[in-house]
């Protein structure tokens, strides 16, 4: 990931894709830390006097799920509205041939300092290097395993430094990239893959790098075209992080 970029009315991220087969299973997923990174950065800009900011909820379409034209996406974001608590972001990802990839909003809280935080802290930037490049698979990326054992499929990620950001707490986007893969994986199969089309995520509060975080899917849906997962987030001891919605569609043939 590049350094943000402040241009005339709007924020920019760029994202090296080299090397991504953006025609895998839910090569979405590796678009998480970019979509949380650019709402997060834009409304970061716009805090004024307050010391931080928390995001309540954050939202995906992934227009064009596979295909990408590399070798870069650009994320640029825009401030939607802006209160004296908080805000509303909007992003739009385009590849390197112009193509819409996703769109993405979110909502963020500014809080002072020694503020209860209760959600997923956001700063500006994913420290550098701290997870492997796009082009590595999205569960390889987060060093998650997916258990299927039992009625509903888990992904689960250890104990990990590189995940968190600059608080010490695991990187939202990293949980977005969790919550696309095992929301898929729910809904998918082996001969009928499933694109992810859309993620809705509350987060409720931060999530530790220093033990187990357990992401389980429940299939709400199971249509022939378009199917649903819910997928919760929990940490070690069992409390609830983030609760989300994921919506896949079967590809056209």
């Amino acid at each position: 990931m590049r350094p943000p970029q402040r241009l005339d009315g709007f924020n920019r991220l760029t994202m090296d894709i080299e090397g991504l087969d953006s025609w895998a299973t839910s090569p979405t997923a590796t678009l998480g830390i970019l979509v949380d990174d650019i709402l997060g950065f834009t409304l970061w800009d716009r805090r004024g006097e307050r010391s931080g900011l928390v995001t309540a909820d954050l939202s995906v379409d992934f227009v064009t799920p596979t295909g990408w034209h590399g070798p870069e996406l650009h994320a640029d974001g825009r401030v939607v509205a802006v209160t004296a608590d908080g805000g509303t972001s909007s992003t739009e990802i385009r590849d390197s041939a112009g193509t819409v990839i996703a769109t993405g909003t979110a909502w963020g809280n500014f809080v002072d300092a020694g503020t209860d935080r209760s959600a997923t802290v956001v700063r500006p930037l994913a420290t550098a290097a701290s997870v492997p490049a796009a082009s590595v698979a999205p569960l390889v990326r987060i060093g998650g395993r997916i258990e299927r054992a039992g009625e509903h499929p888990r992904l689960i990620v250890p104990p990990n430094q590189a995940l968190a950001n600059k608080l010490g707490v695991m990187h939202g986007g990293i949980q977005a990239c969790a919550i696309d893969l095992i929301g898929n994986a729910a809904v998918s199969a082996p001969d009928t893959p499933m694109h992810t089309a859309s993620l809705r995520i509350n987060f409720f509060r931060p999530s530790p790098v220093d033990a187990d975080l357990v992401f389980t899917a429940e299939v709400i849906r199971a249509g022939r075209a378009v199917a649903v997962a819910r997928v919760t987030s929990t940490d070690a001891d069992g409390r609830v992080c983030a609760v989300a919605t994921v919506t896949c569609r079967r590809p056209s043939r």
